[in-house]
């Protein structure tokens, strides 16, 4: 194994052991890094909201500068974060695209949001169908078919499908010792069909083909630092605006905003939101995905809400997919 920075190969003698992909000298390096990145997002945190607003359209400007507006658009979800982003970026130029990926397991109030959105707020709303490359048509049943259950994270679940998946018996063992290593708590269910990439078959894929074939060359996603580890994690990598350095280029004005900045948005703009977050709901994402369900309260999990506020929703997925909540042990009655 080699450092990922000065490719100086890694030896029990030089490998810094916090993490193994670098040698000692990087990782001191990069330790000293994300400190200080740390200490800039705590200030961009510290900030009250209408400088967060100035940095906010800054940042979008920033982008449309680089790319033109013609080719860059918001990744729409209906959500919170979502709306207050499109509220912010309309009011400097109201006819910016966004792309809503309908992943087929929105809650009807997201799908009601977006038709408001599209026919009574003027807001430029295309749809886009979980289609993949072959033109075959994906729907959350055919993926959890396919693919396993997403479920507890989407770290877990990557490292039980990549342990599943393993093509030789060395990177089995290796994963195998991740697993035990990093999530040891779910090594019991590694045999069972988990996955991350539902995600990736019923968004992410599709608004990428949807941007290429309409020629855009940049997303602009309300995502909030604050809201996982992982999040987080590359911010202090990569910061707000990621232009010309991954594979998609990305702006994430928002992302050092707190959902208290959310909410106090909302409420001094008066920004319409779904209804879904009056029934109690904090969060619009996907109705059956189960990132994060074991870590909620028992008998207030997303299903249990989900069988008082929407029993149709619930008939479907307790029909479909319960004998999977009981191999995770997780309660949906």
């Amino acid at each position: 194994m080699f450092c990922k920075v000065c490719y100086e190969e890694i030896t029990p003698d030089n490998v810094y052991h916090p993490n193994q992909r670098y040698c000692n000298s990087c990782g001191l390096n990069h330790a000293k890094y994300l400190s200080e990145r740390r200490q800039t997002l705590n200030s961009l945190r510290e900030m009250n909201l209408e400088s967060k607003i100035i940095q906010t359209k800054y940042l979008i400007r920033q982008e449309v500068s680089e790319f033109g507006l013609e080719k860059v658009y918001i990744s729409y979800s209906g959500g919170k974060d979502s709306t207050v982003l499109s509220h912010l970026a309309k009011s400097i130029y109201p006819n910016i695209l966004h792309l809503f990926a309908n992943t087929t397991n929105e809650y009807p109030e997201t799908i009601k949001h977006i038709k408001w959105e599209r026919e009574k707020n003027g807001t430029n709303v295309m749809t886009v169908i979980p289609v993949d490359a072959h033109g075959e048509i994906w729907n959350f049943k055919k993926v959890v078919e396919r693919y396993g259950y997403p479920i507890f994270s989407k770290r877990v679940s990557n490292a039980i499908r990549t342990y599943q998946h393993a093509l030789s018996a060395r990177t089995k063992k290796n994963s195998e010792d991740y697993i035990e290593r990093n999530f040891k708590k779910y090594s019991k269910y590694k045999e069972l069909p988990i996955s991350d990439k539902c995600c990736d078959k019923l968004k992410k894929e599709p608004l990428r083909r949807k941007a290429k074939e309409l020629g855009l060359k940049c997303a602009i996603l309300g995502i909030l630092a604050s809201e996982s580890y992982q999040r987080e994690k590359d911010w202090l990598e990569y910061g707000c605006n990621i232009f010309h350095e991954r594979k998609d280029n990305q702006s994430r004005p928002i992302s050092f905003w707190t959902a208290e900045d959310i909410q106090e948005y909302i409420e001094k703009y008066n920004v319409k939101i779904s209804d879904l977050y009056s029934m109690g709901y904090k969060r619009n994402g996907c109705m059956y995905c189960g990132f994060g369900v074991h870590l909620e309260p028992k008998g207030r999990n997303r299903y249990q809400r989900l069988k008082e506020t929407h029993p149709i929703q619930y008939e479907y997925f307790i029909k479909n997919f319960e004998l999977f909540m009981v191999d995770f042990e997780v309660m949906v009655k």
